[in-house]
């Protein structure tokens, strides 16, 4: 099973004023540093055929820029992508997920332990806001093995995208 993981968008800070955490949109720059980023994942064509994203509104509208740059169907809300979800929970919902090349946006530091685990688990890898990972895995159950294929910086995914 092939996955990216795609962090969500430069959003406002943690605890502005009058918005609360899980309705932290994303700024006008987050908004357009993400649009560049997704410019960037579609030249890349690795054949992505759907896009799930936690809930929370920052990766909602994360996922959304994704769905209209890669012309893929709206994102499907996937509440283990919450950034608080232990990992293990999941690889136990990827498994139903065989069969797609997804897009999974959400969270630190949930994605990169996702990414972690693919490897080993001996890697620490920190995916940056707008930053994307794609794994290979061979294994998603009780036991979890792939390779990383690709790990790609927000700034070269812009460059990618502008080119």
């Amino acid at each position: 099973m092939k996955v990216v993981f795609f962090r969500h968008g430069p959003a406002a800070p943690r605890e502005t004023p009058g918005i609360a955490e899980n309705d932290r949109p994303l700024t006008p720059e987050g908004k357009k540093k993400t649009t560049d980023a997704a410019r960037g994942l579609r030249e890349l064509d690795l054949q992505l055929t759907s896009i799930y994203t936690s809930p929370l509104h920052r990766a909602v509208q994360t996922a959304e820029i994704l769905s209209d740059i890669l012309h893929l169907s709206r994102p499907r809300l996937l509440d283990v992508l919450r950034p608080e979800t232990p990992v293990r929970r999941l690889f136990a919902e990827l498994r139903s997920l065989r069969g797609e090349t997804p897009v999974l946006v959400g969270h630190e530091p949930m994605l990169s332990a996702a990414v972690s685990l693919a490897i080993g688990g001996r890697a620490l890898i920190e995916l940056k806001k707008a930053g994307m990972a794609f794994v290979e895995y061979t294994a998603v159950g009780s036991r979890v093995a792939g390779s990383l294929k690709l790990l790609v910086t927000p700034a070269a995914l812009r460059r990618l995208g502008s080119s």
